[in-house]
């Protein structure tokens, strides 16, 4: 198979389905094409580049809606009319994400520093 770009209806497919008979209904292609296609390193890469693409966008997205979490958390930490329990499920979430982007930080600046170092 020639080295070529594929339509957007066949790479949405792929990342819509894992079934070749759902791909091959989405795309109207024959079997032995999504075959070939499914095992082409050219196609594959686009696959990866583009899921990283949709994690990336999915990770902004969350990042830019943060700070109205956290607000959300505290004021229901702070809400005396809110049961205990639930006031103590939302220290417990605060108290995990914290330690979680605390270490995901930590790890950050120290690949950071290697990096740096490397060079």
């Amino acid at each position: 198979m020639k080295k070529k770009g594929y339509s957007e209806t066949v790479i949405a497919a792929f990342l819509k389905y894992d079934k070749l008979s759902d791909i091959i209904t989405e795309t109207g292609l024959s079997r032995n094409t999504v075959a070939k296609y499914r095992d082409d390193p050219l196609l594959q890469e686009i696959l990866a580049n583009r899921r990283m693409e949709i994690i990336r966008s999915s990770v902004n997205k969350m990042q830019d809606s943060m700070n109205e979490c956290v607000d959300v958390l505290q004021t229901i930490i702070r809400d005396k009319e809110v049961s205990a329990q639930t006031r103590v499920n939302a220290v417990q979430i605060m108290l995990n994400q914290c330690k979680v982007w605390t270490e995901t930080t930590d790890i950050l600046t120290r690949l950071k520093a290697l990096e740096n170092a490397e060079k």
